[in-house]
């Protein structure tokens, strides 16, 4: 047999590296993935009230003075946002008459009874959670 060392072509076992990179780290990606995630929410939830109207009116109760984000019309549905703001306002457009929880659909019988037969009222419905109607009366 010769040696090894006699024949350069063969290399010595010291020195035969395997072509492996080194492991990296897995932290670094679930870092970047969590705050993606984080942003991703923000964003969906900032583009969904923007979209939707946001819900400044959830601790609403009688007595209290509406906003809303949009004309309302006086037949049909309008898809608003509304908010509690001073009575005293200029975009004081409603009064709240009674708050109806455990209700959520503009399409609720709740609120006739605090309303005269021919009298006009509104209804603001968030079925958010277990939901909510508010029963709102124009301001003159």
């Amino acid at each position: 047999m010769t040696n090894p060392v006699d024949h350069p072509s063969f290399p010595l076992a010291t020195d035969v590296r395997p072509d492996v990179p080194p492991k990296k780290g897995g932290a670094g990606r679930v870092v970047v993935a969590v705050v993606v995630a984080i942003v991703v929410a923000l964003g969906v939830y900032s583009l969904s009230s923007l979209l939707l109207g946001g819900d400044d009116a959830s601790d609403a109760k009688a007595g209290d003075c509406i906003a809303s984000d949009q004309d309302v019309k006086d037949q049909g549905t309008t898809e608003t946002g509304a908010e509690v703001v001073d009575c005293a306002s200029a975009d004081a457009k409603f009064t709240v008459v009674a708050r109806v929880d455990g209700e959520g659909s503009t399409q609720s019988k709740a609120c006739d009874k605090f309303f005269k037969a021919e009298e006009v009222f509104y209804v603001f419905a968030n079925s958010a959670g277990d939901g909510y109607v508010l029963c709102l009366r124009p301001q003159a």
